[in-house]
């Protein structure tokens, strides 16, 4: 009898402790939603959860989304903007507290998201040695598409609005290392904020 109340504790623990482990795995939640088409739609970021990160898939640091849900409020429906969950840097704001916040992000038309997509040095995670690629969707969430190159680093990018068009600072991995630690070449695109064609290379000559 004691050796079947044992039994039957041990698979209740068992259990539990296997039903804790796969929510903590699948485990997603919602950050503040930003409201990117007044007309139709709003962004929720999804971040991921402190005790997957933990297992070293993807270093932590800063925030960070997994990926981010459309949401069309006239439809009632929702979808993700990435196919798979990523690593995309928050949107830029001040305070981001508000839903009708104004994200830096965020231009008439566009959204400009930096994202890494991908472990470009080989050492089993996403992490700061990664490059970030600049990602670009609709204000609506559509024609997700990368503007620049997998194996260069976007470091920052600012937009002229009334003059139609932005800046991206971007960093060459110039010793092929597959890091960007030692890397000192930048240089400058300008992007058409209408086209989305970009520019020919702003540096500086040695």
């Amino acid at each position: 009898m004691k050796n079947r109340v044992l039994i039957i504790l041990l698979c209740l623990v068992l259990t539990s402790v296997a039903i804790a482990q796969r929510s903590r795995k699948s485990s997603r939640y919602f950050g503040n939603a930003v409201l990117t088409d007044s007309l139709s739609t709003i962004f929720f970021p999804v971040l991921y959860n402190e005790d997957l990160l933990s297992a070293n898939k993807i270093a932590l640091w800063g925030g960070i989304y997994a990926n981010l849900v459309v949401y069309d409020f006239n439809t009632d429906s929702y979808r993700r903007l990435f196919p798979t969950d990523t690593y995309i840097e928050s949107f830029r704001s001040p305070t981001y507290r508000s839903v009708n916040e104004k994200i830096t992000n965020i231009t008439a038309k566009w959204i400009f998201l930096l994202v890494k997509p991908n472990d470009y040095n080989h050492n089993g995670r996403i992490d700061g040695d990664d490059p970030s690629v600049l990602y670009v969707t609709t204000t609506r969430g559509e024609e997700l598409k990368a503007l620049t190159d997998t194996t260069e680093n976007v470091v920052s990018f600012e937009f002229f609005e009334k003059q139609g068009f932005g800046l991206i600072k971007i960093q060459r991995d110039s010793d092929t290392d597959f890091s960007f630690r030692n890397d000192s070449h930048f240089y400058f695109r300008k992007i058409d904020l209408n086209t989305l064609s970009l520019g020919k290379p702003i540096e500086v000559s040695d």
